[in-house]
């Protein structure tokens, strides 16, 4: 998961420097916590929409509900040269904390594995493995041939202009309209 310029670290001091650096406060999803769940930890950073959804709690608070989740965080300390906000809350048992490699699957695929493999073996057999469901590709309207429709009045006016023919004067183009050819005699000489 981790890329180069990402890390990995469970360290509440290494956490706590580079959110403060960026301005970053512990906080909560509104509404999610409860005596027995610690609810959705998110650092919020001015400017970023949080306002409404996160209420802010102290570090001690947030580094608790951190240890009792079991997480770790990955973030990236520059993107593109400039000093980045990036950062998400992983479970520890999927990544490895030394490399920051990817080692399983996060506990919400686990989860859906686990389900998946529920429901098409009721009756396990003892010492097999759940499979892991397969992702099915959707169908969209291109592979299906179909055109999807332009998303601005000015997109289909280019549609619309494009069936034409090149010819200037739209005019001349109906057959009706359109007068002799040339090289022709007209009846009246």
């Amino acid at each position: 998961m981790p890329t180069k310029s990402s890390h990995v670290t469970i360290d509440h001091d290494e956490i706590r420097e580079w959110a403060e650096a960026r301005c970053g406060r512990p906080s909560m999803v509104t509404g999610t916590g409860s005596e027995d769940h610690a609810g959705i930890l998110r650092i919020d950073f001015p400017g970023y929409g949080g306002r409404g959804t996160l209420e802010p709690i102290s570090w001690e608070e947030f580094f608790a509900k951190f240890e009792e989740s079991n997480l770790a965080l990955v973030y990236s300390a520059h993107a593109h040269g400039h000093r980045s906000n990036f950062n998400k809350l992983i479970a520890r048992e999927s990544v490895d904390l030394e490399t920051g490699e990817k080692v399983g699957l996060s506990r919400h695929r686990r989860k859906q594995a686990e389900q998946a493999g529920a429901k098409r073996t009721p009756a396990k057999k003892a010492g097999t493995k759940a499979a892991t469901p397969r992702r099915t590709t959707r169908s969209t309207p291109a592979m299906l041939g179909e055109r999807r429709a332009p998303r601005s009045a000015a997109a289909r006016t280019v549609l619309e202009t494009k069936g034409r023919s090149s010819q200037r004067g739209g005019a001349r183009q109906d057959p009706a309209r359109r007068g002799p050819s040339r090289g022709t005699r007209s009846p009246s000489r």
